[in-house]
């Protein structure tokens, strides 16, 4: 029975949805974060430069 348990396990951390995130608009940075989770001042948590609302399909949390 510990592979029925594990199977239902693997599709709930399938489920994708889209999120809402914040991303950085500068070129060299590839730094995000979800709206949930967004500091108050909605910089980049990386390099600290503006960022932009966008939505992504991320695994649901």
């Amino acid at each position: 029975m510990f592979f029925n348990r594990k199977n239902q396990e693997d599709k709930l951390e399938n489920i994708m949805v889209d999120t809402e995130v914040y991303s950085c608009n500068h070129d060299d940075c590839n730094g995000w974060m979800r709206k949930d989770f967004a500091s108050d001042d909605l910089k980049c948590p990386i390099c600290g430069h503006e960022t932009t609302m966008e939505v992504r399909e991320l695994p649901k949390i």
